[in-house]
């Protein structure tokens, strides 16, 4: 059993997408609303199960809610029905799927985009949510072949805030009677979840500063193999990480989260945020040595995937994720360049602390 580590954007798709072809389970989380898990059909490969556990407005107990996926590889079942322009596009485009889906392609975020509106804003259309639970819509199949036509996206946040509590930021006691059932999967992604934080180390809670709730989670912790993944590749990190660049305070000073834009307007705002992505992985770090949690680093560029994680099928590339070329990956690169050497950085995990000091 392992917990994964990663700060965002460290490989947690592509490690999804290894978990579905081996058949295993894992627990994720779409913070602040809530946390789902995910395992194989056993009479159905092509088919997952994913289990939400959701608060609703007004409401003071969680509830689960059950609906089936398809394993990654397999055929899309769609049921009958029209389908979205939108998924006739992305069938036609010469575009990897997994590239569109997940906007690691500049051909996926424009297209989402296009036909559904910025990630912030994103919500049904009334023909498709009116006098209907929004709860049994997005997280039950009972109008998936609806969905298939109408809107084959995830709400917002902001929408689903409009029928769901953000538990996992402000009631996270909630958790505490299913943290067996949670943590009895293969996998647990951003394991700080259950133990009722939202970030390692934050200015209103010290990595010292632990709930009884986080000390029973850490025992059982203790006792699954604790995986730290980093990026040897500074440059490559560095150039990703601009791509994903997102910043809502910047982009009410200056109406964009283009990161190629803000270098020329206020480039400091790029160093900061480079900062950060390396002090992520570094707290981390530390409390695991506070804890007694025994780290286990996974080098993203050469380690490999059935050695580390028990995988018997590993058969995708290691790019498969990766947004790979796109128009600004010379400029990002170039500014991840700028960075590296202005910090001397040498690795992103402590021990490059003697260099970089951060």
């Amino acid at each position: 059993m392992i917990n994964y580590w990663a700060t965002p954007n460290m490989g947690k798709m592509h490690m999804m997408q290894l978990i579905e072809i081996n058949q295993k389970s894992y627990t994720k989380n779409k913070y602040p609303y809530y946390i789902y898990k995910q395992w194989h059909d056993p009479n159905d490969y092509s088919t997952r199960i994913e289990k939400s556990y959701v608060l609703r407005q007004g409401q003071s107990n969680i509830e689960t809610a059950i609906k089936t996926k398809t394993t990654f590889g397999e055929k899309v079942k769609h049921n009958g029905g029209e389908l979205h322009a939108y998924l006739w596009e992305v069938a036609k485009s010469k575009t990897d799927s997994v590239k569109l889906h997940s906007n690691t392609s500049e051909e996926g975020g424009d297209l989402m985009e296009r036909y559904f509106g910025n990630v912030r804003d994103r919500k049904p259309p009334d023909e498709l949510i009116k006098d209907k639970d929004p709860v049994e819509v997005f997280f039950t199949d009972k109008w998936f072949t609806l969905l298939q036509e109408k809107f084959p996206v995830s709400p917002s946040t902001n929408y689903l805030g409009t029928f769901l509590q953000p538990y996992l930021k402000d009631n996270t006691e909630c958790i505490i009677p299913l943290v067996e059932e949670l943590c009895d999967v293969d996998f647990i992604f951003d394991p700080y979840i259950i133990m009722g934080r939202q970030m390692l180390g934050t200015p209103t809670k010290t990595l010292s500063d632990l709930s009884d709730q986080e000390k029973y989670v850490i025992d059982i912790y203790r006792s699954r193999k604790n995986i730290i993944p980093y990026k040897e590749d500074l440059i490559d990190c560095f150039a990703s990480k601009l791509k994903r660049y997102s910043n809502k305070h910047a982009y009410h000073k200056y109406k964009t989260e283009d990161a190629s834009v803000l270098y020329k307007l206020d480039r400091n705002l790029l160093w900061i945020y480079l900062d950060t992505v390396v002090q992520q992985v570094r707290r981390i770090e530390r409390y695991f040595k506070h804890n007694n949690i025994e780290a286990y680093y996974f080098n993203m560029d050469r380690d490999g995937y059935k050695d580390t994680f028990g995988f018997e099928k590993d058969e995708l590339p290691r790019t498969q994720t990766h947004p790979g070329n796109y128009p600004q990956r010379e400029l990002y690169e170039t500014i991840a360049k700028e960075y590296v050497m202005m910090r001397n950085m040498k690795d992103m995990r402590r021990r490059g602390r003697v260099y970089d000091r951060l």
